[in-house]
């Protein structure tokens, strides 16, 4: 077993990490952490706790790395920002494998390095379980263009990007796989277990969204668009009867469902971690919208509609029923 300490792990942070530019006053090594900010500044912070958020028996330390980055960077997408610090504290078992850490960072760290943000800091501490905190500082591509989940309007139109339930049924197949040592996921179903392994944040789409000026309002899919779309319309005071011919979804989604006995509506609605956005855009203006972002060629679907009331409700084969805050319950 490879041994590791705090001195090593750090050692390895600072020979991996951009730790400085120009806006970074003062980077790793001191109590604090000094960065000259704009006025209007983003903050997310996410726990991920093994068992709960994630699975070491099926999920690579590599692609576990980018996930525990990506998560954090989705809230940022969700407001329209860029991201461009980052603070990361690990609790870490005495056991752990220096081999495991080193690829979870490597992982942590080419994702940072894509999206170039700059690790200013954060802690390592060593405990029973393995645990997770990012947290992510970002910016508004201008101080009025930020996008909040309280702006949508009665007749406002309801989009999402990307294929939905996905990543929910990524996870399906391989806890189902876990328990069934005879069961082979089919090749035909790898993107749906890149899309829990491996998900990307929305960074450019979400900026490209706020500079657009027809989003009124905007959240990440990380609990299933039953759940969010639910907060976007309770921040709002209002809500949303989306259809379910409407919701994309990806062409092995059914054949998964299958497979695992159940529904692909399910999980699309339900099963979360798609961190896709779901976004509403002025009312009267989805043509113009759409020719606007037609240009950027982004995968974005149109829904449903925001109506009065409370609540998410959703229309299939002319039933209506209420579907409010079903998805994933941390």
């Amino acid at each position: 077993m490879s041994a590791w300490s705090e001195r090593k792990l750090i050692d390895k942070i600072r020979q991996g990490a951009k730790t400085e530019n120009s806006d970074v006053l003062l980077s790793i090594g001191d109590d604090c952490c000094e960065l000259q900010t704009t006025a209007c500044t983003l903050i997310s912070t996410d726990t991920l706790v093994e068992s709960i958020h994630f699975d070491t028996s099926f999920h690579p330390p590599y692609l576990l790395g980018r996930k525990s980055i990506a998560v954090n960077l989705s809230d940022i997408a969700a407001m329209g920002g860029r991201p461009r610090f980052v603070l990361l504290s690990l609790c870490l078992p005495e056991d752990l494998e220096w081999e495991w850490i080193k690829e979870w960072l490597d992982g942590a760290l080419a994702i940072l390095q894509e999206y170039d943000c700059i690790l200013v800091g954060g802690d390592t501490v060593k405990g029973q379980s393995l645990v997770f905190t990012i947290t992510v500082l970002g910016e508004p591509l201008a101080a009025d263009k930020a996008v909040y989940r309280s702006g949508a309007g009665v007749g406002d139109s309801v989009w999402v990007s990307g294929m939905l339930g996905s990543a929910g049924a990524g996870l399906a197949l391989l806890n189902y796989r876990k328990n069934h040592s005879d069961f082979s996921i089919p090749s035909s179903m790898q993107d749906l277990l890149d899309a829990h392994l491996n998900p990307s944040p929305c960074i450019e789409l979400g900026q490209a969204l706020a500079a657009s000026g027809y989003v009124t309002a905007m959240q990440d899919i990380s609990d299933g668009l039953a759940t969010d779309l639910a907060h976007l319309c309770k921040a709002s005071g209002v809500a949303a009867q989306i259809q379910a011919g409407q919701l994309p979804r990806h062409a092995a989604l059914a054949e998964a469902a299958d497979h695992l006995g159940g529904a692909d509506n399910d999980l699309i609605l339900r099963a979360g971690e798609d961190y896709q956005l779901v976004f509403t855009v002025k009312k009267g203006a989805a043509q113009p919208f759409m020719e606007c972002m037609e240009q950027s060629k982004q995968n974005i679907t149109q829904i449903g509609t925001i109506t009065e009331g409370k609540g998410v409700f959703l229309e299939d084969n002319d039933e209506v029923a209420e579907i409010s805050f079903q998805g994933y319950e941390h």
